[in-house]
Parts: structure tokens; C-alpha cells; sequence
């Protein structure tokens, strides 16, 4: 029987998120690896984006319409 499971590493201890039914002193192999963070790199990408628009603003650079010429009607 296999088990994929997640869970956090607090203290060194790992905290399951789900509990594994299986009897008292039942020998295990156990492979770990860390998920992706991917809250993390979106959140690290959003912050260079704003650091450079901040650096080098966008600017529309064009003429500017009143709002007679947006809503002109022929």
C-alpha cells in the first residue's frame, strides 16, 4: 500500500497534512522533497514588476481625446 501525502517541516518534525492509517511500528521508506512554490514566485515576480515600472513608467505617449471624441457617434 502507498501513501502520497503533504505536510510541513516544523522544527524539524514533519507535520502530515492527512494522518496515515497503518498499524504502530510498520517500517517505511520515506523519499522527501519540496514543493514548488509557486504563491512564492508569483509573488517574487509581481514585486519585480512593480520595482521596474517604478524604474522605467509606462507612458502612453500619445494624444490625449476628450471624452466628446471617445463617445463620437457617426
Amino acid at each position: 500500500m502507498t501513501y502520497v501525502t503533504t505536510g510541513v517541516v516544523v522544527d524539524g518534525a514533519i507535520q502530515l497534512d492527512e494522518p496515515i492509517v497503518m498499524p504502530n511500528q510498520t517500517a517505511v521508506s520515506v523519499r522527501i522533497e519540496p514543493l514548488p512554490t509557486a504563491s512564492k514566485d508569483r509573488l517574487l515576480a509581481w514585486e519585480r514588476t512593480q520595482e521596474r515600472l517604478k524604474a522605467r513608467p509606462i507612458h502612453g505617449g500619445g494624444k490625449r481625446f476628450s471624452r466628446d471624441e471617445l463617445h463620437e457617434r457617426r
